[in-house]
């Protein structure tokens, strides 16, 4: 299995996401189960379906979060950001053909994010593209049906 890298922040907001799973999500989950289940029938009781929905969600993303944190390497993000050329945990200025500019952060797969930054990948289409590139560079976006030219802006 390859080592997957995240950041230390990634990191920890994995490991505070699975104990907030499990002390927390997981038993409330597994208590609303007990009470639908209690109701009786269960052929044609929603609230049980949905309680066993929920608790198979929370499961998988226990296992998902605990399948990211397995075989992990923890890259010093700090320590990249005077890099010259696109590395782990640059900000990074893009321009994808003639579309708007706009700001990335790249980080390890399980800590993609659109809520705050955007952040992507260092091994999705746009991070293998600009990985290690250089400000002004133009680099070869793959996808699925085609290629697209991405110029590095700035990298912060």
């Amino acid at each position: 299995m390859a080592t997957k890298q995240l950041s230390r922040e990634g990191y920890e907001k994995l490991l505070q996401e699975l104990q907030e799973l499990k002390k927390v999500k997981l038993p409330a989950v597994l208590e609303n189960l007990a009470e639908a289940k209690a109701m009786g029938d269960l052929s044609e009781n929603f609230d049980y379906k949905s309680a066993l929905e929920e608790k198979d969600l929370v499961h998988s993303r226990i296992k998902e979060i605990e399948e990211l944190i397995e075989d992990v390497e923890i890259v010093d993000a700090d320590k990249k950001k005077g890099d010259k050329v696109v590395n782990f945990g640059s900000k990074v200025t893009v321009q994808i053909e003639n579309d708007k500019p706009y700001d990335v952060i790249i980080v390890g797969t399980g800590e993609v994010s659109i809520k705050d930054e955007v952040s992507v990948s260092f091994d999705s289409p746009l991070g293998q593209a600009i990985r290690g590139k250089k400000v002004g560079e133009i680099a070869k976006m793959r996808l699925a049906n085609a290629r697209k030219d991405v110029k590095v802006l700035a990298i912060k």
